[in-house]
């Protein structure tokens, strides 16, 4: 016992239970709580605006083409869930589709379909959740950067995919002007004096730079790690290319405010990893940070996205 009356003690439990639980930053770089959600629930609206809906066409009838092969109830797995909102939508759009998404902290706000469930599970130590004939679609989205050996989880998603099955892979790429070319990477006290960066060097090419360095150590392109596999062919990619300032045309000015809020909610999430990679001081990355809100509002600049999926051979 330890002396608290029964109310007290259990309103204690409560408190903890409601409290974020946390993931070491050795496995996974930005926070998991609310605020992230909330951001990856934009990411999906970036997706979804890329896509004019959840999936680019393509997909779509490749996805139908799937779920008729499955007799209308196929099986989905959605890896690395976040907010949850994909595999809801899922759910929704398929409501005949069995849907499982896993994660290592799952959202419990969210409402689910009653053909939508999460589960809570390290993919690195315990593998992916198993189905009991195998599954039709695998979804992973913003995943495989994190991952020491992303090729380690496309063989095990290969092997958990029914023939014909669907393997699908979205992840960003890097940063580029309006006309293509890739900026200079800037980065504080490195390279280049704050006073006068040159008209081509980026500080958010800088800070996605300094990303890969420390975050995303073992990064390959989606459509490359689907085509390196020898067990996956029909592969099929697209690349989007976001506007991260929001001074861009009436068409576009949606997409660039979405964009600008992921990517400054992107860099105010990563800031403890880069502080705790030694080579900045808090005050310096929160600089950075700032200067990478002045870039957005004064350059056009850009953010490649890629969608790659492939088949399994029968």
């Amino acid at each position: 016992m330890d002396g608290r009356d029964p109310q007290e003690a259990t309103a204690a439990a409560e408190y903890q239970t409601a409290l974020p639980k946390t993931v070491p930053m050795s496995v996974y770089q930005l926070p998991v709580d609310n605020k992230e959600r909330d951001r990856l629930s934009l990411q999906h609206r970036l997706w979804c605006a890329f896509f004019g809906g959840l999936h680019p066409r393509p997909l779509h009838d490749a996805i139908t083409e799937r779920n008729m092969a499955a007799g209308g109830s196929f099986v989905v797995l959605d890896v690395g869930c976040g907010s949850g909102i994909w595999a809801v939508e899922m759910g929704n759009g398929y409501p005949q589709a069995q849907i499982i998404g896993v994660d290592l902290v799952v959202n419990t706000t969210i409402s689910l379909p009653s053909n939508v469930q999460f589960r809570e599970q390290d993919i690195v130590q315990e593998g992916l959740p198993p189905a009991e004939s195998g599954y039709d679609i695998i979804h992973a989205r913003t995943l495989t950067g994190y991952l020491k050996d992303p090729t380690a989880f496309v063989q095990a998603a290969y092997s958990a995919l029914k023939p014909g099955g669907l393997l699908i892979l979205a992840d960003a790429f890097k940063p580029c002007w309006d006309d293509k070319s890739e900026p200079i990477p800037l980065l504080p006290n490195r390279r280049v004096a704050e006073a006068a960066p040159p008209p081509t060097g980026s500080w958010w090419a800088g800070w996605i730079f300094f990303w890969h360095q420390t975050c995303y150590t073992h990064y390959q392109t989606v459509a490359t790690l689907i085509e390196d596999h020898p067990g996956l062919s029909h592969v099929h990619r697209e690349r989007y290319y976001a506007p991260m300032h929001r001074s861009c045309d009436k068409e576009r000015e949606e997409l660039g405010h979405i964009s600008n809020s992921i990517a400054l909610g992107f860099c105010r999430g990563g800031l403890d990893a880069f502080v705790a990679s030694g080579e900045f001081t808090r005050s310096e990355v929160e600089g950075w940070i700032k200067l990478i809100e002045v870039e957005f509002e004064t350059k056009s600049i850009y953010t490649m996205w890629d969608i790659a999926w492939g088949v399994k051979l029968a």
